[in-house]
Formats: structure tokens, C-alpha cells, sequence
């Protein structure tokens, strides 16, 4: 008896452990209104910044990102990276899709996942790139493929729209490091 017990168990577990949602990389089904959408977003390019007079542009070009999920906010970890992945290519200006097709199992949980992605471009890591952004933690749902009935691996739809924006060099920092610097030093002389 304690054999059977013990097998269904390990059976049982085994199910378990197989039954993970997974997630199309891609977003080539989102419609997403415009820079400030909170599910369906698209990918924008800001080459002047937020305060800047030019208004962001649907990306039309490849560009570079790094996925991140999990089973909760916390336990993000990175899925996949890809440089120069297909955005703007396959569904249109604003869209990215991972061109290997496979989709990507999301350990611990079998209905929704948590994800934040960082898009980049010029630059062949996040860190050093000239235009970057990191979207919120957000919330999608999955496909199932050992439910019953399978459920297809869904694509990134309670994704925000992600605008990249240009990062300030090094040296300004520096720069205005050096006059707030300057500042208090000539503030202590009075």
C-alpha cells in the first residue's frame, strides 16, 4: 500500500512539475494606443526625451531585449535575450517577435506570469546603450500545453507600451556633479 501511495504521489508530482504555462515571445498581436498604453503596448523610440518637442515614434527597425519572468514579482529571472530581434519586421513598426518561434516555460506557475522586459538599442548590452528603457513589473496570462484542453503559449498582451529614451553620457553627470560641487563651495564661503 505504501508503494501505490508513494508512486501516485511522485506521479502526481512529476504532472505537476510538467503542467507550467508558457509565453510566445512576441507582440505582434498588441494594438496599443499610443506611448502611454498599459496592456497591448507597442515599442516607441523618444530621440529627444520626455521633455523634449519631438514626439516618440513607433520603432521601426530591429532592436535588443531582455526578458524577465516568474511566478510572482519577485522571482523574476532572465528568460531570453535577443539582439536585433526582429522589431518592426514581422508585425509592424513597434512590434517585436523572437524569430526562433519556440515558446518559453515560465517555472511555477500554470495561468499567469509576472514579466518586465528591457529594450535597447544601439549598443550591444542594456548598461552601455545610447536609447534604453525597462517597462514595470506587469502581469500576463499564459497557455498551458499539458492542461486539458492544451492551451496554446499566448503572446505578451498586458504588456505597457516601452518607449526608449536617450541615456545622458557619463560626463554629464560628471558635469553637474562638478557645479553642484562648485555650489556649495561658494555657498560656504558667505
Amino acid at each position: 500500500m505504501k508503494k501505490i501511495l508513494l508512486s501516485a504521489m511522485l506521479v502526481g508530482l512529476a504532472a505537476g512539475a510538467y503542467a507550467q504555462g508558457q509565453i510566445n515571445l512576441g507582440n505582434i498581436s498588441n494594438s496599443g494606443t499610443g506611448p502611454t498604453a498599459t496592456t497591448g503596448g507597442l515599442f516607441w523610440l523618444d530621440t529627444d526625451g520626455a521633455a523634449g518637442p519631438i514626439a516618440p515614434v513607433l520603432i521601426g527597425a530591429d532592436f535588443n531585449v531582455d526578458f524577465y519572468g516568474g511566478s510572482d514579482a519577485n522571482s523574476l529571472v532572465l528568460l531570453k535575450s535577443l539582439v536585433t530581434s526582429g522589431g518592426g519586421a514581422a508585425g509592424g513598426p513597434g512590434t517585436f517577435l523572437d524569430l526562433s518561434g519556440q515558446a518559453v516555460t515560465i517555472p511555477g506557475t500554470t495561468t499567469s506570469g509576472f514579466f518586465r522586459i528591457d529594450a535597447y538599442s544601439g549598443g550591444s548590452v542594456f548598461a552601455t546603450a545610447p536609447f534604453q528603457a525597462s517597462s514595470p513589473v506587469f502581469n500576463n496570462p499564459l497557455g498551458n500545453s499539458a492542461a486539458s484542453p492544451p492551451g496554446t503559449p499566448t503572446d505578451f498582451t498586458g504588456m505597457p507600451a516601452i518607449v526608449l529614451v536617450p541615456v545622458p553620457e557619463p560626463s554629464t553627470f560628471a558635469l553637474a556633479g562638478l557645479g553642484a560641487a562648485a555650489l556649495l563651495i561658494f555657498r560656504r564661503r558667505k
